[in-house]
């Protein structure tokens, strides 16, 4: 799949005025104004009166107050009406109408390129789209001096489906970020009912691994029907247990990885100094559970690390296909190999470059944080023991760009103004 680095600028080929030359988005043109790229369209064009050049248009989101105000906005379509965003287009939202539908006009040069269809309709911000002190929007003589109409080259329309797919990378990023945070609420409402961390493991009365502290944790993940189903005299994978262990879970699937069978893309890590120790809870007969949970514990008090700085689960390698149920994480030991290697914590999610990876982590605490995808042992170890004592720089897991944030960075649409007057975009 083919990715648009961030660090790269796609510079594309824009009409300054409808019928006129094209240019090219320079190093020396500055940022007029700029605007969230959106994979998923904000409004949907349902009528289109060519003799008066406006539009009745229904928005995705009702209320949303940059997309639904009066005033000049600018319009980002599909040409083909099917493939990505690749004309930008300048109107006005003339009435906003009951429905969360909006009446807008255009002008004479956009006839051509507005058509019935999906939409993003978004009043842009003056200059560089940044902090939040940088958010102004552009004012309304900003965007009426801007062309009719400007529309990508067939390269640009390469950049812009890059954009797309880094978008949608960013969202599934996202989306498991959340689902190691639903984790760690549910490890800690476990620690606060049984004053104890789940186990990694619960070993069965024939020295076999049994259950999963996933399965411990379904109560807390809504799913206590589920859990109701599962029977603790029998190992995870037993015939009475098949119907538990083959549902599929979300909460356990990184939207990064493909397919939908009743694997984990989560596993905690496991050794003897870690959050979850090995061979801790052992039951002695079929019906010692949950007796067995109250012979030995790991609680908070124990973590004198720090629960920022102690990392009790990650995302593992794809390639391992551990079903959910089953007891089998990351082994840290001597030959734990660190993050993005065979054994190691997965790194599943694309970064800024085709050649770089990116893990998550989910700490003590309930944070979730990327990490670099080729750190090695001795530098992620000292995160992964709950007692070791070390002296811990959290800077050196940061993914350059995020400064230890998991929030994806949003491609921006850019929009040029050279010195002669001229208009051009960009989609980084």
């Amino acid at each position: 799949m083919w990715r648009l680095p961030a660090s790269r600028r796609v510079l594309l080929l824009v009409a300054t005025i409808a019928a006129g030359p094209l240019s090219v988005a320079r190093s020396a043109d500055r940022v007029e104004m700029s605007l969230p790229f959106f994979r998923d369209p904000t409004h949907t064009i349902d009528q289109v009166d060519r003799d008066a050049r406006t539009a009745i248009v229904t928005s995705q989101q009702p209320g949303f107050f940059m997309t639904a105000s009066e005033g000049m906005s600018v319009a980002m379509l599909s040409s083909s009406g099917r493939g990505p965003f690749d004309t930008l287009v300048r109107l006005e939202v003339v009435e906003i109408l009951d429905g969360g539908k909006l009446l807008v006009s255009y002008g004479e040069g956009a006839a051509a390129a507005i058509r019935r269809g999906p939409a993003v309709i978004w009043r842009p911000f003056a200059g560089e789209m940044g902090s939040p002190e940088n958010m102004a929007p552009a004012t309304t003589k900003q965007i009426q001096a801007l062309p009719d109409v400007m529309t990508t080259s067939a390269a640009g329309n390469e950049g812009l489906l890059g954009a797309v797919q880094a978008a949608r990378a960013a969202a599934r990023r996202a989306q498991s970020s959340n689902n190691m945070k639903q984790l760690a609420i549910a490890f800690h409402n476990f620690a606060d009912v049984h004053n104890r961390f789940p186990p990694a493991v619960i070993y069965g009365p024939d020295g076999k691994p049994w259950h999963s502290w996933r399965v411990l944790l379904l109560p807390y993940l809504e799913q206590a029907a589920l859990y109701n189903q599962y029977d603790f005299s029998q190992p995870w994978n037993a015939p009475a247990n098949r119907k538990v262990s083959e549902t599929v879970l979300e909460v356990f699937r990184d939207p990064a990885v493909e397919g939908n069978d009743a694997i984990t893309s989560y596993a905690a890590i496991v050794g003897t100094n870690t959050v979850f120790p090995p061979d801790l809870v052992k039951m002695t007969s079929p019906d010692d559970f949950p007796a067995c949970l109250g012979r030995d514990k790991i609680h908070f008090r124990d973590v004198t690390d720090g629960t920022s700085n102690t990392i009790m689960f990650a995302t593992v390698d794809a390639d391992r296909n551990i079903p959910w149920a089953k007891p089998e994480d990351i082994v840290f030991d001597d030959a734990f190999p660190g993050v993005g290697k065979a054994g190691g914590i997965g790194a599943n999610h694309p970064a800024a470059t085709a050649d770089k990876k990116i893990g998550l982590v989910g700490f003590t605490d309930g944070s979730v944080r990327s990490v670099r995808g080729d750190i090695d042992r001795d530098t992620i170890a000292p995160f992964l023991t709950r007692n070791g004592g070390e002296v811990i720089d959290g800077d050196v897991l940061t993914v350059q760009g995020d400064k230890g944030s998991n929030r994806p960075q949003q491609p921006l649409v850019r929009i040029f103004k050279s010195d002669d007057g001229s208009y051009s975009f960009s989609v980084d």
